[in-house]
């Protein structure tokens, strides 16, 4: 036997706008994580998710500023 929980969500306009903008910021940071992850496993380096991360935040704020 299966359980589970199903739960509606009616968000409100000003949440549906946060999920939009929150969807893209992780689709964007996936993006970008792979492609460096490519290019490091490319150039014969072995790269791994701690340092990646590492080196996102440390160039988040200066790349991928808001305008």
């Amino acid at each position: 036997m299966y359980l589970s929980h199903k739960i509606a969500l009616c968000p409100t306009p000003n949440q549906v706008e946060y999920f939009k903008r929150a969807c893209g910021t992780a689709r964007r940071v996936w993006n970008w994580a792979l492609a460096e992850w490519n290019k490091q496993y490319a150039e014969g380096r072995k790269p791994n998710a701690m340092a990646l991360k590492k080196q996102f935040n440390a160039i988040k704020y200066s790349e991928f500023a808001v305008a």
